[in-house]
């Protein structure tokens, strides 16, 4: 089963050298892999540097997420307050999706 790019951009390919699109996946703030649409090849991170790399970028996300939610109730109030229930009800399950592709590796 392959992972699902969250994204594409274009990119030179390492392999074929070609200038084109490349599918991107991320997991968190980091990118786990790209793909070339020209030939196919998929570059990835060592598992070991993701994870390491992973799990201090979620710590670091863990730490600072009061602070970016007082900011944004306080820049952003009313769609703050709209937006809350569905993003609790969204971060277990996208926790669980970034801990899967991580541990994946592929």
């Amino acid at each position: 089963m392959g992972l699902v790019p969250n994204s594409t951009t274009d990119l030179t390919c390492v392999r074929c050298g070609v200038e084109g699109e490349h599918d991107l996946v991320v997991v968190g703030r980091l990118l786990h892999s790209t793909r070339c649409h020209a030939c196919g090849h998929v570059v990835r991170h060592e598992q070991r540097d993701l994870m390491s790399a992973y799990l201090r970028d979620l710590e670091h996300r863990l730490v600072t997420k009061p602070q970016r939610m007082a900011r944004r109730a306080v820049h952003e109030p009313v769609s703050f307050l709209l937006g809350l229930p569905g993003a609790v009800l969204r971060q277990p399950a996208k926790l669980v999706d970034e801990i899967r592709t991580v541990l994946r590796g592929r």
